[in-house]
């Protein structure tokens, strides 16, 4: 039984033989007694910054009257389910835990919350994870250096125009509104263009840092176009049978049955790995006034190889899947890695893990694998 809380509220939890979870509130300050009051269940994700945007989620509500006596509360097994997973987790960019919470309504907009963390109480406790090194961004997005115009000859013709256009385009938008912001910059108020000198709040600003942080922007997108369209010197992609298949702590796969594709040119010195990590997912705030934008992140916390092999060449035409008759363990990601844990649909742990074909005169191409066709249930294996 886990026991916790404040001097005024109390929290007793217990998981039961069902899967059903027992919570025994009990009330300390007769300040409280007959009041009326919202038991709820909630998963909160705390985003660590200095501007956070934090995230909860309920699970489960009941309302009450607080006696001297306390209220038992059992939430059944089948609303437990949506706290699969519940676990705490405390990382470098996010906090998550699941918690057992009273509020009481006082002077009609306002409420007095107490709380306690119950996730040692919940089923299926996560066994301790085993030691990683620190090096999840270098896994997860190790750096690509390349040729640009090695990589550029060994696109089709097609493939040539439409990086060519992608960059034309960009750069055109990019230098058209850094124009326009240095114009609204050097003009009146009244004859501005686009960019204003005054935000929503009434401040004063910049027209042309403005322009120039879109046009910033805009530089950025197209040159993730043009190194979508540089990956196309080759094809890579998951086996079709593969991605049918259900991942356990016991699985071995032959690389050769999770992937192929062909090169259009040699590729010298190319390295396969597969690797998985957790990510800390969150957002938070920048800028004021009109500038004012909610950032959402993904923050690489840990990650494991799971295989890794270098290639003198892979020739062109011929399938990469021939070059790695070996097999990929996937008990590693079950040993050291957390299980998904979302609360909502950018806040919380979740978990990827990918192929990636390294090479270096060459964009890097990387295929992100199906975490839904992971057994969660494994991850909490001893």
């Amino acid at each position: 039984m886990a026991k916790s809380g404040s001097k005024d509220v109390v929290f007793e939890a217990e998981k039961q033989p069902d899967g059903s979870l027992r919570v025994q509130v009990s009330f300390e300050s007769s300040k409280l007694i007959g009041k009326q009051g919202t038991f709820s269940i909630t998963r909160k994700c705390t985003v660590k910054d200095k501007r956070p945007v934090h995230k909860e989620i309920k699970l489960f509500s009941e309302s009450f009257t607080a006696s001297s006596s306390g209220r038992l509360f059992i939430i059944p097994a089948n609303r437990l389910r949506s706290t699969a997973g519940g676990y705490p987790y405390d990382g470098a960019k996010v906090k998550i835990e699941t918690r057992a919470e009273v509020s009481f309504r006082q002077f009609l907009a306002f409420s007095s919350k107490y709380h306690a963390s119950i996730c040692s109480a919940l089923p299926d406790p996560l066994p301790h994870r085993a030691k990683v090194k620190n090096n999840a961004q270098q896994l997860i997005d190790p750096k690509d250096a390349f040729n640009f115009f090695k990589n550029f000859a060994a696109l089709s013709p097609s493939d040539q125009i439409s990086t060519v256009l992608r960059i034309v385009i960009g750069f055109s938008i990019a230098g058209a509104n850094a124009f326009v912001g240095y114009h609204d910059q050097m003009s009146p108020e009244q004859w501005t263009w686009f960019y204003s000198h005054v935000d929503s709040d009434g401040d004063s600003q910049s027209p042309l840092l403005n322009a120039l942080g879109i046009s910033f922007g805009v530089l950025v997108l197209s040159w993730l176009g043009v190194k979508k369209e540089l990956r196309k010197y080759m094809s890579l992609h998951f086996k079709l049978s593969f991605k049918r298949v259900k991942i356990n702590r016991e699985s071995e796969v032959l690389v050769a049955d999770m992937v192929t594709g062909v090169s259009r040119v040699n590729l010298y010195d190319a390295t396969l790995r597969v690797v998985a990590c957790n990510m800390e997912c969150g957002q938070y705030v920048r800028g004021s006034g009109s500038n004012r934008r909610t950032i959402s992140f993904r923050n690489p916390n840990r990650a494991v190889l799971l295989f890794s092999k270098k290639i003198p060449m892979i020739e062109k035409g011929r399938s990469v899947d021939s070059y790695f008759p070996e097999s990929v363990s996937f008990k590693p990601m079950f040993q050291a890695l957390y299980p998904p844990q979302m609360v909502g649909e950018v806040h919380g742990l979740d978990l990827v893990w990918e192929v990636q074909l390294l090479v270096d005169d060459f964009i890097d191409q990387e295929l992100i694998g199906n975490n839904l066709r992971l057994e969660k249930k494994d991850f909490y294996s001893a």
